[in-house]
C-alpha cells in the first residue's frame, strides 16, 4: 500500500512511496507526530538521479527489518533537495560540522524540533567497509533516545549554536583586485596541469573556476594560463564524462582521468558547460569545443527539453536493478555484435575500448583516446575514410543504445536552472547563431512568467515558493535574453525580478541575499547567505553581476550600491576560504573592470557577436559606436577600430 509520498509532485518522492517505511514529506503533520509520540525523526534527502540514494532506497528503505525498526521508533520524512535547496543545504552544513564531509543521499537524525543530533551520508544495511550498517545505527540511536535524552539533547542544542553561529558571522570588508589575485593564485596552484580541472579524485566540473580563467587569460593573454585552461577543457571534451553519442556531460569523473563518471546528467552542469565551451570556441578557435557546445545543445533539443518550452532538471544514472551506466557503456562481446571487425578496429582506437573495459563487468566507457588522424596513421588510411567510418560506427552504437531501457529523465521544470540554460543558450546563439536555441529560450522564459510568476511571486517549480537563486539566475536570464531580442519586456520584468528579490531576500543587517525569507522549524530558522559554489554557483556570488549589468543598463545607481554591497559582505569570507566561490570572484573582476556597454545600429549583429567579458551589446540609433565602461563613453567609428583594441 502507498505511503504519504503517493501524492507528491517530486518524482524522487514518489518513487518511495511504495517502501516499506512510513515516509512523511516535511511537513508540520510529521513534526507534530514526533511531538506526540515522543520519538527522533529520520531525515533522508537526496535526489531522483542520484545512484547511491537508489542503492541506500533498495538495500535499506524497501528491507522489511530496517523498515519495521524505523517506523517503530523514528519519523520518518523524505525531501528531494532539487525541490526543498533551503532544507538540503543547511543540514548538508550541519553534517559537514560533525563529520567533515557531505552529500547525497543525507541522513540525518533530529529532534522533534528538528535540531539535528546526528548525521552522515549513506550507510551500507549491515555493518561493512569500516563502517557502522544502518540497522545497527539505528538501533544504537533508538536506545539512546530511551536511555541518555539528555546527550542527544545536548549534541543538538550545540550544532544548532555552531552552525547559527556560522550563518550570522559579519564579514564584511572593502573590497579590490588583490582578492582576485589571490583567488586566481590559490585556483592556478591547485589544478592538475597533466589531465586538467582541481587535482585530486573525484574531478566535478567547476565551470565558475573556469569561467575565471578564461576572464583572467583575455585580461592577462599570459600563456599559462591559456595552457591551463585549454589542458581543463580538453580533458573534459575528450573523456567519459561527456557522452560522445548524444552529448551532454555527466555529472562528475570519479577518477582523476575524466574517464569514469557518475553518469547522471544534470541541467546546472550541462548549462554552464554550455556557455564555457561557446566563449571558449569564440577565444580558441577549436573544432573540439564546438563539438562539445553542439553536442549539448543537441542533447537537449532531442532528450530534455519539453515542447511548451522548459528544460528538464536531469536525467538518472542508473537503468534496471541498479545498473549504473548501463544505457551509457557497452562491454567487447557487445561491440563484436554490433560492429564488424574494421569498425571494431577503429573504434577500439578512437574510443579507447578494451576487453577488459574500464568499470566492473567489463563495461567500456566512450572516450576520445585518439584523433582521427592519428588512427588513420595508424591503421595506414585516409583521414577522410576514417572520419566517414566514425560517423557510421557512432550512428550503429546509437541506434543499439535506444534500445536499451532508458534512464529515467526527471520533467520538472525549476526556475533557476532554466535560469541558467536560458543563459547558456544566449551565450551559445551569440557564438553559433543557431536560431532554435533563440527560439527555444525565448519560448522557456514566456512559459516560466506565464505559469511560475503567479501574483508577483516567482515560484522554485509549481506548488514550490521562489527562493533567492530562483530570482536572481532567472533575472540575468532575462537580461541576456534582452540582449540578443532588444525586447524590452525582458528588460522590464527581469529589473522588477531583481527587485522583488532585494525586497524578499535582502540582510539589512550582514548584507548580501538570503536563500529563503521563510523561516520553519529547527535549522530552517537560522538565515543562510549562500556564497559557495556547490552544486550550482551561488547565488551571492552571480548577483553582484546581475546588479552591476542592470546597472550599466539603465543608469540606477541604486543596483550599483547594492552590488558593491554584496560583494563588501563576503570580502573577509573570500580572503580566507578563496576557492569557495569562483562565481563571486567573476563578479568582482566585472566590478573592478566594469560593463562594457556598446551600443550601435550598423554593427549590432557584430557587437553581439564579439567576444570581450561582461560586454553587453545595445541596438541604439547611434552613429557609429558608443561604448561604455562605467561613466567613461567613447565614439568610433568602425568594428575594426574595437576590434584593434582587443
Amino acid at each position: 500500500m502507498p505511503n504519504r509520498l503517493a501524492n507528491a509532485r517530486s518524482p524522487y518522492l514518489l518513487k518511495a512511496s511504495n517502501q516499506k517505511v512510513d515516509w512523511y514529506p516535511w511537513c508540520e503533520e510529521a513534526f507534530e507526530k514526533a511531538k506526540k509520540e515522543d520519538k527522533p525523526i529520520l531525515l533522508s534527502i537526496g535526489g531522483v538521479w542520484c545512484h547511491w540514494c537508489h542503492v541506500m532506497a533498495h538495500e535499506s528503505f524497501e528491507n522489511e527489518e530496517i523498515a519495521k525498526i524505523i517506523n517503530e521508533n523514528f519519523v520518518a520524512i523524505k525531501v528531494d533537495r532539487d525541490e526543498r535547496p533551503d532544507i538540503d543545504r543547511r543540514y548538508q552544513e550541519v553534517v559537514m560540522a560533525m563529520t567533515g564531509s557531505g552529500g547525497w543521499p543525507l541522513t540525518v537524525f533530529l529532534m522533534p524540533d528538528a535540531k539535528a543530533f546526528f548525521g552522515g551520508t549513506y550507510f551500507p544495511p549491515e555493518d561493512r567497509w569500516g563502517r557502522m550498517g544502518f540497522k545497527n545505527l539505528l538501533l544504537r540511536i533508538a536506545k539512546l533516545w530511551k536511555e541518555d535524552r539528555e546527550k542527544i539533547k545536548k549534541s543538538a542544542e550545540h550544532l544548532f549554536e555552531t552552525l547559527r553561529n556560522y550563518n550570522s558571522a559579519n564579514y564584511k570588508d572593502y573590497v579590490n583586485e588583490n582578492l582576485i589575485t589571490r583567488g586566481v593564485s590559490y585556483l592556478l596552484s591547485s589544478l592538475d596541469y597533466q589531465k586538467g580541472g582541481i587535482s585530486g579524485a573525484p574531478k566535478f566540473h567547476h565551470a565558475s573556476a573556469l569561467e575565471l580563467l578564461i576572464i583572467h587569460y583575455y585580461f592577462t593573454k599570459l600563456p599559462t594560463i591559456r595552457d591551463a585552461i585549454q589542458i581543463w577543457l580538453d580533458g573534459m571534451a575528450k573523456g567519459g564524462v561527456y557522452d560522445h553519442l548524444l552529448g551532454g556531460f555527466f555529472r562528475y569523473s570519479t577518477d582523476e582521468d575524466w574517464l569514469v563518471p557518475h553518469f547522471e546528467k544534470m541541467l546546472f552542469d550541462n548549462a554552464e558547460l554550455l556557455k564555457i565551451y561557446s566563449i571558449a570556441y569564440k577565444i580558441f578557435s577549436k573544432d573540439l569545443y564546438s563539438y562539445i557546445a553542439k553536442g549539448i545543445v543537441d542533447y537537449y533539443r532531442q532528450e530534455a527539453t519539453d515542447e511548451k518550452g522548459g528544460f528538464y532538471a536531469s536525467q538518472d544514472a542508473d537503468i534496471g536493478n541498479l545498473n549504473e551506466g548501463g544505457y551509457y557503456t557497452f562491454t567487447y562481446d557487445e561491440l563484436t555484435q554490433i560492429l564488424n571487425e574494421e569498425e571494431l578496429q577503429v573504434a577500439s582506437l578512437y574510443f579507447g575500448i578494451t576487453p577488459k573495459g574500464h568499470m566492473h563487468g567489463g563495461k567500456n566507457v566512450i572516450h576520445l583516446n585518439m584523433d582521427y588522424t592519428e588512427v588513420a596513421n595508424l591503421l595506414k588510411k585516409d583521414t577522410d575514410f576514417i572520419k566517414q567510418m566514425l560517423v557510421y560506427i557512432k550512428n550503429k552504437l546509437k541506434q543499439y543504445r535506444e534500445k536499451r531501457e532508458k534512464p529515467f529523465i526527471d520533467k520538472t521544470i525549476y526556475t533557476s536552472w532554466n535560469g541558467l540554460m536560458i543563459s547558456g543558450f544566449c551565450e551559445y546563439y551569440k557564438v553559433f547563431g543557431d536560431e532554435w536555441t533563440l527560439e527555444f529560450a525565448k519560448k522557456t522564459a514566456n512559459r516560466i512568467l506565464q505559469e511560475l510568476y503567479v501574483d508577483k511571486n516567482l515560484q522554485h517549480t509549481h506548488g514550490v515558493e521562489g527562493f533567492s537563486e530562483d530570482y536572481v539566475f532567472f533575472a540575468k536570464a532575462l537580461l541576456d535574453l534582452y540582449e540578443i531580442t532588444q525586447d524590452v519586456k525582458f528588460l522590464e520584468i527581469g529589473k522588477r525580478l531583481l527587485d522583488e528579490a532585494l525586497d524578499l531576500f535582502w540582510d539589512k543587517e550582514n548584507w548580501g541575499f538570503l536563500d529563503t525569507n521563510k523561516e520553519s522549524l529547527g535549522l530552517l530558522s537560522i538565515k543562510n547567505r549562500p556564497i559557495q559554489d556547490t552544486p550550482t554557483q551561488s547565488v551571492n556570488g552571480v548577483a553582484p553581476y546581475a546588479l552591476l549589468l542592470l546597472y550599466s543598463i539603465t543608469g540606477d545607481s541604486k543596483y550599483l550600491d547594492f552590488s558593491e554591497k554584496t560583494l563588501q559582505a563576503f570580502s573577509r569570507y573570500i580572503q580566507d576560504f578563496p576557492m569557495v566561490s569562483h562565481s563571486y570572484l567573476v563578479s568582482l573582476y566585472a566590478f573592478t573592470k566594469g560593463v562594457y556597454k556598446v551600443e550601435s545600429s550598423k554593427y549590432y549583429e557584430e557587437l553581439l557577436r564579439l567576444y570581450r567579458p561582461f560586454k553587453f551589446a545595445l541596438k541604439g540609433e547611434v552613429e557609429g559606436i558608443v561604448v561604455c565602461e562605467g561613466t567613461n563613453c567613447k565614439l568610433f567609428d568602425s568594428i575594426e577600430q574595437l576590434e584593434l583594441l582587443n
